[in-house]
């Protein structure tokens, strides 16, 4: 690892000369914050120190989008104030003359693209930055292009250093030719990769600004030579999900048939249907026909349609799945479609509203399923014939419970209540959340100090120390750092493409958080949380402080019942125990669950505790 060369390095000046030759090595690795770390560490200047500190700073931004990102947050010195750290709008003058220094003294174009890109975006905010950027963006890829023949895994840094200069070039509204002619020479080179290519395209068609129908000429035969290369089932499965798509959109650009594309979807998928061999997976098979199906309609394909039809027919028999399935007919798939339709347009509509009076509704449980709606519907479901069955549960780690008449009862009341929450809260949330953080109307910021003007969370609390000293708390700093980690991930989300989402981070403490908060809520109100164990008094667990009687009384009926299937263990998600133990792995941190701890924390903040 070159990294391990800077053992050996002893002056600041020979460390840069390290930086500035391998910076495009260490960027592909992400390993330029770790490799100034490491040198800042091994030295005892406190002026280098400082300057090696600046360094870093600049590259804890990540510019995705347009758009920057901070990868680290702290609380402010005032209670209630939470701010981002760095800020470039509290950026130390020194600091940033020290970054202008270093981005005319550097050598290494990306290093350069990255000083000038930050000083753009810093108060300094200067259209000369800008194209100095754009101009090292341009050189840097060109050099990491140049490296394919010698290493060929710079495709995912080309992409990324292509979408910074597209989005700069945007937003300073500066001259376009040199991201059209960067555009042009990557996708005719044929160094590169055909996914390095395809993330090219996909930007040309987000920066419409930039990028117009004649720009796309000669990109559509990219497109079919990939599918004469076409050899394994994984890639028919990016062809049909995002490379075929993608041409769509081009086609549609330039005017011109899209049914050939649809027609190859429609081959791709009887590919892929062909190489499932298994009978254990007749049922993938068979999904793939009717995608297939549907693909030889678009294209007009009547022919191919029909004898794709008679292989969905002779397969449909051979199915055999252990748990049963029942498939919509038209209809009803058609009301589906219209129903989540529906709830982006309810979604689209709340957002012209100001972010309090969202936070509000969801608060009151405007858009929640109503307790005594879910009630009826469990009584009504109740099969009074199966009374004598003993029925077994298996929780995620094959652990096997039964459970007595009202146990069960209650969980067929929170499985309904589950099924509606999946059906229609969940999906009208992630509109309202995931739309509203995209286009910046909902913020970290401002749901943080919704909870500080309108909820008891954002109130200080004060204890007594064993030293009988009073001790001021306020929760807001410790649920921060998750609400903002969460809302930086879905503004990432939606800005690029080359970026994965992880919500492991924000799932996991702002769970164990409310659990706090909770406790909380009862210590405010004189209600103990302690249990008398045989190892002394302990603290009990969250359902068991949700369940506590006084405390249930205080929360209304349909609180309870949110409050009960995130948390509980008899029916619910049981969240904070998953969470606690690990029972999750990294594809179960779904942002859904995260969209409900906001509505949990939302929920329990509303409750007025003096005036109760």
């Amino acid at each position: 690892m070159k990294i391990d060369e800077i053992g050996n390095i002893n002056s600041l000046h020979d460390f840069y000369l390290f930086l500035e030759e391998y910076v495009l090595f260490l960027e592909k690795d992400h390993d330029i914050v770790e490799s100034l770390l490491k040198y800042k560490n091994k030295i005892d200047s406190e002026k280098e120190k400082q300057q090696l500190q600046w360094e870093i700073e600049v590259f804890l931004f990540s510019f995705i989008g347009g758009k920057i990102f901070s990868f680290s947050t702290s609380n402010g010195t005032s209670i209630g104030e939470v701010m981002e750290y760095p800020q470039l709008d509290q950026y130390q003058s020194e600091a940033l003359e020290f970054i202008k220094r270093r981005a005319k003294d550097s050598t290494a174009a990306l290093l350069k693209a990255r000083y000038y890109h930050v000083l753009w975006k810093s108060p300094l905010k200067n259209k000369n930055f800008a194209e100095n950027a754009i101009e090292n963006y341009i050189t840097a890829i060109v050099q990491c292009v140049n490296l394919i023949d010698r290493e060929d895994n710079y495709s995912h840094l080309i992409g990324k250093l292509y979408e910074n200069l597209v989005a700069i070039t945007q937003e300073a509204k500066v001259s376009n030719e040199h991201a059209k002619g960067m555009a042009a020479s990557l996708l005719s080179d044929q160094r590169l990769s055909f996914w390095a290519k395809h993330g090219i395209v996909d930007d040309m068609l987000k920066y419409s600004k930039i990028f117009k129908a004649n720009d796309f000429e000669n990109v559509l035969p990219i497109f079919e030579q990939r599918i004469k290369g076409i050899e394994a089932k994984s890639d028919d499965f990016m062809l049909v999900n995002y490379h075929l798509p993608t041409a769509i959109k081009v086609a549609q650009k330039l005017r011109s048939d899209i049914k050939k594309w649809h027609n190859e979807i429609g081959l791709a998928y009887i590919r892929m249907a062909n190489k499932e061999i298994d009978e254990g997976r007749n049922w993938i098979k068979l999904d793939n026909y009717r995608n297939a199906i549907n693909a030889f309609r678009l294209a007009g394909n009547s022919s191919e349609k029909e004898a794709t039809e008679q292989l969905y027919f002779e397969l449909k028999p051979k199915v055999r799945l252990e748990e049963f399935r029942v498939d919509f007919d038209e209809e009803t798939v058609k009301k589906l479609q219209e129903f989540q339709e529906e709830l982006r347009t309810k979604a689209q509509n709340l957002l012209k509203e100001e972010p309090d009076y969202i936070y509000s509704l969801i608060a009151k449980g405007t858009f929640f399923p109503k307790y005594n709606d879910v009630l009826d519907a469990a009584r009504n479901k109740k099969a009074t014939f199966l009374d004598f069955v003993t029925t077994l549960h298996f929780d995620g780690n094959k652990n096997i419970s039964k459970h007595s008449e009202d146990t069960e009862e209650r969980r067929e009341i929170l499985e309904i209540y589950g099924n509606r929450i999946k059906e229609t809260l969940l999906p009208f949330l992630h509109y309202v959340i995931v739309l509203g953080t995209k286009s910046g109307h909902l913020t970290s910021k401002n749901f943080i100090l919704f909870l500080i003007h309108h909820s008891w969370i954002g109130k200080p609390h004060v204890r007594i120390d064993l030293n009988g000293n009073p001790e001021q708390t306020n929760w807001i700093f410790q649920i921060a750092p998750a609400i903002s980690e969460f809302f930086n991930q879905v503004l990432a989300w939606g800005e690029s493409k080359y970026y994965n989402p992880n919500f492991i981070l924000c799932t996991d403490s702002l769970t164990l958080k409310i659990e706090g908060l909770f406790r909380n809520f009862s210590e405010r109100l004189n209600i103990s949380t302690s249990k008398g164990k045989r190892n002394g008094v302990q603290e009990v667990m969250a359902h068991d402080v949700i369940n506590n009687e006084i405390i249930r009384k205080y929360f209304d009926d349909s609180d309870r019942l949110l409050f009960d299937y995130v948390f509980s263990n008899e029916g619910g998600l049981n969240l904070r125990n998953n969470i606690a133990h690990c029972f999750y792995n990294e594809n179960e941190y779904h942002p859904d669950k995260m969209l409900l701890l906001l509505a949990v924390l939302l929920r329990l903040g509303k409750y007025n505790i003096k005036n109760k």
